[in-house]
């Protein structure tokens, strides 16, 4: 198989022992000229994840790779959006659960708390990552606001600890009252001001 990744090509044979050889080389390759893998092409197929897996699954089919990459900067901005993406896509969902648990809360509904819970933790994750990014002033260019957004962050941390403690408490009557009056409307502010931030003009002094 050939693999075109930068301006260069790599060949290997089509065997599961050089697996690992592959992607050590990649990595090498990627680090030494400070870019990040953003996917992949595999004989026209675009993979976006599980890369060891599908090598080792297709291993003797692969003919030809192109390995996509973005810059640490390109990164940092993207994940902001999908922070953005990941909350407009919440908003209305945390609406409709919150309606479930003013009725009758079923397994389903429970299953999508849980969901909830993990998209949550992943945005605070997910933004603690930023927070110490280098590329952030690259991306940021209004740390007040940015600082605001972080202070969001930490609102929705301590509502989460209370969240769980009403939980424990098997008290599900304020459930829908967070999940409705607290956190999606916390939701809609935070994604308005990462709004605001991604669609400033870049401080271009800073890239001299």
């Amino acid at each position: 198989m050939k693999i075109y990744i930068l301006d260069k090509i790599l060949e290997y044979k089509n065997e599961k022992k050089y697996i690992d050889n592959i992607f050590e080389d990649v990595d090498n390759i990627l680090s030494d000229e400070k870019y990040a893998l953003s996917h992949l092409e595999v004989d026209g197929k675009h993979i976006y994840e599980d890369f060891y897996d599908y090598f080792n699954e297709n291993i003797y089919d692969i003919k030809e790779v192109k390995v996509f990459t973005k810059t640490p900067r390109e990164l940092a901005k993207d994940l902001i959006v999908y922070i953005i993406e990941t909350m407009e896509e919440y908003v209305p969902k945390i609406q409709v659960l919150a309606n479930e648990f003013y009725n009758d809360a079923t397994e389903g509904t429970w299953a999508k708390l849980v969901d909830l819970f993990e998209k949550i933790k992943w945005i605070l994750d997910a933004t603690e990552t930023l927070d110490a990014d280098n590329e952030l002033k690259y991306i940021v260019n209004d740390y007040e606001l940015w600082n605001l957004y972080i202070k969001d962050t930490y609102e929705l941390r301590e509502i989460m600890v209370d969240f769980q403690d009403i939980l424990a408490s098997d008290d599900l009557n304020f459930v829908p009252e967070i999940l409705y009056g607290e956190i999606a409307p916390l939701f809609e502010d935070m994604k308005e001001k990462l709004e605001f931030l991604v669609n400033r003009e870049l401080d271009m002094s800073l890239l001299n």
